[in-house]
C-alpha cells in the first residue's frame, strides 16, 4: 500500500527525529517518539526489548558506551495505509568509544509505526547487521 506524499513525509519526520534525539542523548524525545508498547531487537545478542523500560535501558546503554556522531537512514521504503506505516532502510551508525579511532555500523532497520491521531510514534524497532560468514549469493555460510 502507498501513502500520500504528506504522510509518509510525516513518516520520515519521525524516523528523521529518532537519529537526531539518539545522535544527541536526547532521552527525553526518544522516550515520546517511541510508544509504550514499544518491542524490537538491536544488533547485539541481549539486545532484546519487550516494553518501554527496556527501550530505555538499552538506549542508556548505548549511550553510555558512545559517543554517536551520526545516525543515517538510506534507500529508505516506506509503505502503511494512515494508521500503520513501516519502513525499511539501511542504516549506519557511525560513533567512537572512549575518544578512539571512528566507527561505523553499517546495518539494516524496519521500523514499525502507528499514527494516534496527532503524530507518529514508533512501535517495533529492529536494527541488524549482515552476517558475515556467508559468500556472495549464498543463503548460508558455508555453502
Amino acid at each position: 500500500m502507498e501513502l500520500t506524499a504528506a504522510v509518509e513525509a510525516e513518516v520520515r519526520e519521525t524516523i528523521q527525529a529518532y537519529a537526531t534525539a539518539y545522535q544527541k542523548k536526547d532521552i527525553t524525545t526518544l522516550s515520546a517518539i517511541f510508544s509504550p508498547t514499544i518491542t524490537g531487537f538491536g544488533s547485539g545478542p541481549d539486545e532484546v526489548i519487550g516494553n518501554h523500560d527496556d527501550f530505555i535501558r538499552q538506549i542508556k546503554s548505548d549511550m553510555s558506551q558512545a559517543t554517536i556522531l551520526s545516525v543515517e537512514f538510506t534507500d529508505r521504503k516506506i509503505f502503511g495505509d494512515g494508521r500503520v506505516a513501516w519502513a525499511t532502510s539501511k542504516s549506519a551508525i557511525t560513533f567512537t568509544t572512549d575518544g578512539k579511532k571512528k566507527q561505523t555500523l553499517q546495518g539494516r532497520s524496519t521500523i514499525v509505526l502507528r499514527n494516534t491521531g496527532s503524530r507518529w510514534v514508533i512501535e517495533q524497532l529492529h536494527f541488524s547487521m549482515p552476517f558475515g560468514g556467508q559468500s556472495q549469493g549464498q543463503s548460508f555460510p558455508g555453502a
